[in-house]
Parts: C-alpha cells; sequence; structure tokens
C-alpha cells in the first residue's frame, strides 16, 4: 500500500510540474506573438497522450481479425491527407462499432465484445488516429468523424454504434458530416459539450479571454468548423434512431449534464444513470454490459446454434 501511495502522489507532482511548465510556456508565446500562442495551445489540445495497453486488452486483441482501413483526414489542417488506422472484427451476423474516446483504445470497450457476439452480432473497433496502433500525433474532433466514416465506408452498415466519452461527440459530428446513421446508438459517458471541453482546456492552462478566442478561431480554421457548429442542438435535433445515454452521477471527468442535455434535444432518447462507476469502470461493469447488449441487439435473430436449440425444445414440450 505504501509503495502504491507513494507511486500515485509521485504521478501527481509530475502532472502537477507538467502543468505549471505549460502554463507559463504558453503565457510567454502569447506574451511574444498571438498567433505564436494559439500556434501552442492548439497542438496542446490536439495532441492526445497515449496509454499502455493492459494484458486484458492484448488478450482480447489477439483473438480478432485484425485489418488496416485507409482514412482521408478532410479538415483544412491536413488538406485531404490520408492515413491508417487499426481495426479489429469478432463474430458474425449484423454489426456493432465500437467508438473509444479521447487517449482511448477501442479494445478499453473489449468488455462489449463476447456478449454482443453472443447475442448474434458482428464486433469491430478500431484505434483512431494518434490512438493505440493508429498512427499520428494529432486529432481534431473532425478526424475522429472523417475515421468513423471511413471504417463504417470499410465494413458496410452498421446496426449500432456503442461510443464513449469523446468519440459520442466523434459520432454525432459523423452523422451531419458524412450522414452515418445506425438503428440503435449507445453513448456512455459522452462528452459532447464540447463548448465546455474547450472552456476547462483554457481555464486549466490560464489562458485569458482574448487568447481563448484566438485559439477557438485557429481551431475553427483548421479543423473547417466553427465552434457553435458542434453544439448539440445542431448535431443532434433531427435524430430520430434510438438512443441509449448511460451515465455516473460520480463521474468527476464528464459531468452528468453533457447526458441529460443529450437527452433532451434527442427524441424519444432513453437516461440509465449509474452511481459509483467513474468515467472508465463504466466501461467494464456488469450491469452496464448487460443493458447495453440488451439494447444493441434488438430486433437481430438470435444466433442459429441457439435457434435450433429453442426449436428442438419447443418439438420435444409435450
Amino acid at each position: 500500500m505504501l509503495h502504491s501511495s507513494t507511486s500515485k502522489n509521485s504521478t501527481i507532482v509530475r502532472s502537477q510540474t507538467r502543468l505549471r511548465l505549460a502554463r507559463a510556456t504558453l503565457q510567454t508565446a502569447f506574451l511574444i506573438a498571438d498567433d505564436l500562442g494559439a500556434g501552442l495551445a492548439e497542438r496542446l489540445f490536439t495532441t492526445p497522450r497515449r496509454h499502455p495497453r493492459p494484458d486484458r486488452e492484448r488478450t482480447l486483441l489477439a483473438s480478432a481479425r485484425s485489418f488496416p482501413v485507409t482514412v482521408q483526414l478532410r479538415s483544412p489542417r491536413w488538406a485531404g491527407a490520408t492515413t491508417t488506422v487499426t481495426a479489429w472484427r469478432w463474430g458474425y451476423g449484423p454489426t456493432a462499432l465500437l467508438v473509444h474516446g479521447w487517449e482511448g483504445r477501442g479494445a478499453q470497450l473489449g468488455a462489449l465484445v463476447a456478449p454482443l457476439v453472443a447475442a448474434g452480432m458482428s464486433v469491430v473497433t478500431f484505434d483512431a488516429p494518434a490512438h493505440g496502433d493508429s498512427p499520428g500525433q494529432r486529432l481534431y474532433l473532425t478526424d475522429h468523424a472523417d475515421a468513423i466514416a471511413d471504417v463504417i465506408a470499410a465494413i458496410g452498415p452498421v446496426h449500432a454504434i456503442v461510443a464513449h466519452s469523446f468519440g459520442a461527440a466523434a459520432v454525432l459530428l459523423a452523422h451531419t458530416r458524412h450522414n452515418i446513421d445506425a438503428p440503435r446508438n449507445i453513448f456512455i459517458a459522452p462528452n459532447v459539450l464540447v463548448d465546455d471541453a474547450i472552456g476547462h482546456f483554457a481555464r486549466t492552462i490560464g489562458l485569458d479571454d482574448t487568447d481563448r478566442r484566438t485559439f477557438e478561431q485557429r481551431l475553427a480554421d483548421h479543423s473547417g468548423l466553427p465552434l457553435a457548429a458542434l453544439s448539440p442542438e445542431i448535431l443532434a435535433a433531427d435524430r430520430d434512431a434510438a438512443l441509449l445515454l448511460i451515465h455516473d452521477q460520480d463521474d468527476r471527468e464528464i459531468p452528468l449534464t453533457h447526458s441529460r442535455t443529450l437527452a433532451e434535444i434527442w427524441p424519444h432518447a432513453q437516461l440509465h444513470i449509474t452511481t459509483e462507476l467513474g468515467h472508465r469502470r463504466i466501461l467494464r461493469d456488469p450491469n452496464v454490459i448487460a443493458t447495453v447488449t440488451t439494447f444493441a441487439s434488438a430486433n437481430i435473430p438470435i444466433p442459429a446454434s441457439d435457434l435450433v436449440r429453442e426449436v428442438d425444445r419447443l418439438v420435444g414440450s409435450p
């Protein structure tokens, strides 16, 4: 326990030191030139950290059929450049696509794979550019949406999309940007109030209102979308597909307000609130897994082997 506590405290100290250094560097950059400061803030905001992949994810991916997907990055910043993301598939049947969030990996949603396959579905996930096993160093929300669209173009229609955190905002944008749709949608701890996310980032690194506006304009120029175009009211108001929102009231990273706001906008959305699961443990909770599986596999015929057994049972009944 002493070692664990010491390690945790050391991590906190390192994080605080990096934050102080970043704030000081940004303030100096803005003093030199607004464009220099905004460019540095943009780089910080769009550069995800890569975290080590745990053994459970390695084991899961080893059981999958892996394949590459070419993604065209349509944001003005990349001028139509292409990259290749890594994707994986399990099972057979109608497809469920699993979409990870910021600094995540597709296999983070891996606890859903076996239940969905058992329910008669094929499961596909991928690592977005600059995440997991996919190349790159930076990611705009528009890039994530483009990746979703190109993965779906490669695998064919999807019956369900399950997205975590920032991945939910990317799914919403993929609908607006590429007309991507699925009959069943499940957002877990969705991070969909992009203005709040940018505001939190700006406060964390010490941007004043003027510097924040310069930073936001640079983001808009390079992503091709103004911040106002990313509001849930614009991205979700016309949606009529089924939506299940699952959010923990104790989530310290993404407040429950995100799901409540989306539930008010999206017609007929269902909101399921959990407790004491936080932002990531929620992805492995058995009750959450069962709820997602039931919702995602609605209207899917049970697998043939189970169907045969059920027919045999009924035929043999008196």
